[in-house]
């Protein structure tokens, strides 16, 4: 395994594999219920293994697996027992023994979990219960799953490094964007304020604003016209609109943030609103102060709407001064 970094920037990583293999045995034993020897055996050879432990082991890895028919001793005689073992004992290895009749019908087994030292992985049945299970056949099929961890190996850095994968270039599609609307090219729709006509694309503006897309559907006259003429909007104002739409920038909102809340109202351009609100509440003074609360209140910007409320009770004597200049 070839060792990367993370899929995310990041100041430091560290990458872990756990290497480990899995392996199927299915053992049939006939006759069963008349065996009576201490105990029958098999083994099987795992070749799939790192060379190292291969090395060990002759090219391969070896785990031998004993059935004993009546137990190992007198105490536990009426019960049948399943073990495995490998023959390198510092291997670290999953075991789990399922039993089967001729029918491919399961019997429940329980694992071995009393204090005795044993030698392997031990699960056991009672006997008279294995054998009833098994007839009329009398043939038991012993299914071994076997799970084997060789090693864990873990890489870190303390370096920075970059993402696994390149970071999206977002301001390079930004710049296309920009150089799209401002050259006109490929356009086919126009927007009219006063006496200027703004080339657009027809699909970016209904991408960007739900009002744009409703108004481009099918059915409507702007459609068909390939055209809307709008009012009570700045020129200015809606060319740097549109450019947030095509960029997701706006360079001059600091010098227009209460017509850009405005107009990302009307136009349903979240993200714009968001960005007018944070200019407005952090640029709030004693003389924009009554002006951001009628207009938070009026396109319903609630955090700017309790910034200015604080802002007016903490400074409403220098706020009053500047109201009655008015009067």
């Amino acid at each position: 395994m070839d060792f990367v970094g993370p899929l995310r920037p990041s100041d430091s990583w560290s990458t872990t594999e756990v290497r480990s293999v899995k392996h199927l045995h299915v053992w049939t034993i006939r006759g069963f219920s008349q065996c009576e020897c201490r105990y029958l055996e098999t083994h099987l050879k795992i070749r799939d293994v790192p060379f190292t432990i291969a090395a060990l082991e002759g090219s391969f890895l070896t785990f031998r697996i004993r059935v004993h028919p009546q137990g190992n001793k007198e105490s536990n005689k009426d019960f049948s027992f399943f073990q495995v073992f490998c023959n390198l004992s510092t291997m670290k290895y999953r075991a789990k023994f399922s039993v089967f009749n001729a029918k491919n019908e399961e019997a429940t087994t329980t694992v071995y979990t009393g204090t005795q030292q044993l030698h392997g992985y031990f699960e056991y049945i009672r006997r008279d219960v294995l054998v009833n299970h098994i007839q009329p056949q009398d043939e038991l099929q012993l299914v071994l799953n076997l799970n084997i961890t060789f090693d864990t190996v873990t890489k870190s850095s303390d370096n920075v490094r970059p993402s696994g994968l390149p970071e999206p270039k977002y301001d390079e599609i930004a710049y296309d964007w920009e150089a799209m609307y401002k050259s006109g090219r490929l356009a086919d729709f126009t927007v009219i304020v006063g006496e200027h006509r703004i080339q657009v694309h027809k699909a970016l503006l209904s991408a960007r604003s739900p009002v744009f897309s409703a108004m481009l559907e099918p059915h409507t006259e702007e459609y068909r016209k390939n055209s809307v003429k709008l009012y009570d909007i700045d020129y200015e104002v809606l060319q740097e609109m549109l450019l947030y739409m095509y960029t997701g920038r706006s360079p001059n909102i600091s010098r227009m943030a209460l017509e850009l809340l405005s107009a990302a109202d009307r136009f349903q351009l979240s993200g714009l609103k968001d960005m007018a609100d944070q200019v407005l509440r952090s640029t709030l003074s004693i003389e924009s102060a009554c002006r951001s609360l009628i207009y938070a209140d009026m396109y319903n910007s609630h955090d700017l709407k309790l910034e200015t409320i604080r802002f007016i009770a903490q400074n409403s004597t220098s706020i009053i001064k500047v109201l009655f200049r008015f009067f």
